[in-house]
């Protein structure tokens, strides 16, 4: 550290010589007014030489630590962004993937959806079919009913008619003596019950 700052010490002594004794000495030695002002111009652009490496000395470690540490903040700032790009491509992707098996998820759900419709179809039909059965074999247990008490009007009618018949014929063909003879047997069987 010593080495570098003696080169700067030599120059800093060289201007503050040039500054303080070169516009003294040449003043004295031209004497003219004319070179008087190009010789304070000099020393005008010597001192301000001088400060600024003075200046330059004294302000280049805090700016290099400040650029330093600036050069490092951007540093970590782009590190930061990297990893904030990586994690968005990685959300990105992810969601590309999802996207892309929602078509298939939707795909299924449609599947399913119209199977389980078709099993419900056909469990309704079914069940259509098995309430028309009971409905046809209650209609034919009436029916079959309906007929047997038709059938059995039908016999009793017949019967009452066969009777009816039967009575006008044989009222039609019975005599007085026959009438007479079966009343006579009539009387004889409750007579002989008794």
């Amino acid at each position: 550290m010593r080495l570098r700052s003696e080169p700067l010490i030599r120059a800093l002594l060289l201007g503050a010589v040039l500054c303080l004794g070169l516009p003294a000495g040449l003043q004295a030695a031209e004497g003219a007014e004319g070179h008087s002002e190009l010789v304070l111009n000099l020393g005008k652009l010597v001192n301000l030489l001088l400060v600024l490496a003075v200046l330059v000395w004294v302000v280049r470690k805090p700016l290099a630590n400040f650029f330093a540490s600036r050069t490092h903040a951007i540093r970590e700032q782009l590190a930061e962004a990297q990893k904030a790009r990586q994690e968005a491509e990685a959300k990105l992707a992810q969601i590309e993937a999802s996207m892309s098996s929602l078509d298939d998820e939707l795909r299924r759900i449609r599947e399913d959806a119209e199977r389980e419709a078709q099993e419900e179809y056909e469990r309704q039909v079914a069940a259509a079919e098995k309430d028309a059965e009971k409905l046809i074999a209650r209609a034919r247990q009436e029916i079959d009913g309906m007929t047997r008490a038709a059938q059995a009007g039908l016999k009793e009618h017949a019967a009452g008619l066969s009777v009816e018949l039967a009575q006008a014929r044989i009222r039609s063909e019975m005599t007085a003596e026959d009438h007479e003879r079966l009343f006579a047997r009539f009387v004889s069987k409750v007579g002989g019950q008794q």
